[in-house]
């Protein structure tokens, strides 16, 4: 699978990343940014995907109250103290960003106390 896979080294703050893509990865990435930066980074990713290309996030997904699961609560206590915007996001939230940015199909693939959610959704 080596062969199928690229690496490609930037800033995704600053640098467009590279287009042509089917799949995106943004593992443990949107908790150290606030909503605005996140729907900003969700954009260049769309813009990186082909049409029906795929985003994979991976990171807490909170339940609708922001206490549970507690390891999210605990790291969002975390990220307030040492980003400017961070935070973590229930479902609904990143689905509103995700949608925001143009994204369609969002779905919460899985949940779990560890930083193990998985958010799925489509370039259109």
């Amino acid at each position: 699978m080596a062969e199928r896979i690229t690496f490609v080294a930037g800033d995704f703050y600053a640098d467009e990343l590279p287009i042509g893509h089917d799949l995106a990865l943004l593992s443990a990435i949107i908790h150290q940014n606030s909503p605005e930066q996140n729907i900003e980074l969700y954009r260049k990713v769309g813009r990186a995907l082909e049409p029906g290309g795929r985003l994979v996030i991976r990171d807490h997904v909170m339940n609708p109250e922001p206490t549970e699961p507690a390891r999210g609560t605990l790291f969002a206590i975390n990220m307030l103290v040492v980003t400017a915007g961070g935070s973590t996001y229930s479902f609904d939230e990143i689905r509103q960003g995700l949608e925001a940015a143009g994204f369609t199909r969002v779905k919460l693939l899985q949940n779990g106390e560890r930083m193990d959610g998985l958010v799925e959704a489509f370039n259109p």
